[in-house]
Parts: C-alpha cells; sequence; structure tokens
C-alpha cells in the first residue's frame, strides 16, 4: 500500500488542469496580441500601443469625465489665496490679527481652512456672520474648499448665535 499525497489521478488531473490553462492563455494571448481593432457595442474601439499613443509627449490628452455630468456639483475654479478680489469688506466689515476670534470654534473650520480665511483678511466672526450667498461662494474660491460645504455647515448662522453669545 502506498501512502502518497499525490496519487496517479490527482498527477492526472493537474496535468489535465495545467494543459486547459495554457491554451486558454495562448488563446487569450492570440486574440490580444493580434487583433488591433474590436467591436464594442456600435463602435470600433482601436489597440494602440504605448508607442503609437506618444503619451510620454503630451499626457495633458488625456481628460477624465467632468463631476458635474454625472451627476456631481460641478467644481469651482480656483484663484491664488493671496489675492481676494471680489470681497465686499465694506459690507462684511474689516478686521486685523489683534481683534481675531477663535474661528475653530464653527463647525466644518480646521486649522488649515481658519489659516486660509485668515490669508484672506477673514478674521472674525462678524465678518462671517455678514456673509450672503455671493461672498460665499467667492470665499469658497479663495480658500479651496468643497463647494456647498460653508452652506451645509452653516458658518453664517454658527457665527452669528457666537457673535451673540459673546455680547
Amino acid at each position: 500500500m502506498h501512502l502518497s499525497i499525490f496519487s496517479d489521478v490527482h498527477i492526472i488531473h493537474l496535468i489535465e488542469i495545467f494543459c486547459w490553462m495554457l491554451g486558454t492563455f495562448l488563446i487569450g494571448l492570440y486574440f490580444g496580441r493580434f487583433s488591433k481593432t474590436t467591436k464594442k457595442g456600435n463602435k470600433s474601439v482601436d489597440f494602440y500601443t504605448h508607442e503609437e499613443l506618444n503619451l510620454n509627449d503630451d499626457i495633458s490628452k488625456i481628460r477624465a469625465t467632468k463631476t458635474f455630468e454625472r451627476g456631481g456639483k460641478e467644481m469651482i475654479k480656483t484663484v491664488p489665496v493671496d489675492t481676494h478680489e471680489g470681497l465686499n469688506f465694506s459690507r462684511i466689515g474689516i478686521a486685523t490679527l489683534q481683534n481675531k476670534d477663535d474661528l475653530q470654534l464653527i463647525k466644518g473650520i480646521g486649522t488649515s481652512i481658519e489659516k486660509n480665511l485668515n490669508n484672506i483678511e477673514i478674521f472674525t466672526f462678524k465678518q462671517i456672520s455678514n456673509f450672503n450667498s455671493k461672498d460665499i461662494v467667492k470665499v469658497t474660491e479663495l480658500i479651496k474648499f468643497f463647494p456647498g460645504r460653508i452652506e451645509r455647515d452653516d458658518w453664517v448662522g454658527q457665527a452669528f448665535s457666537l457673535l451673540n453669545n459673546d455680547e
């Protein structure tokens, strides 16, 4: 009696599985290598090598689908943080670093967002409570924040509440 993990039947099955896998690989290799085009739906899709596309020369030609077209909210183009044109400081109010409030008390403002707000001369709860919809859009652009977050987190309402609690 021969006690082996691999009996003759097991070895035959392993060889058969290997042959099936090798055959499948070779068929896939043949169709993948020698077929340059295939039909996908009603469109013809061409397969090119990396050299044929010259991807190294101009990678900027590759574009992803816009989020807005897939149902998301369109991202706002940003401008550098050190420019803050478009904010009406005569209506919002002018503040300095000396009379700065702790803006991190507002839910949704962390250290980096507070720093970005300070860079565009937003320092106090009073300024944030005076924001209108145009100001919110402009601040979102300037601090490179997610569109809609200021409204969702209700910065204006929170700032107004904090302002009234301090007085």
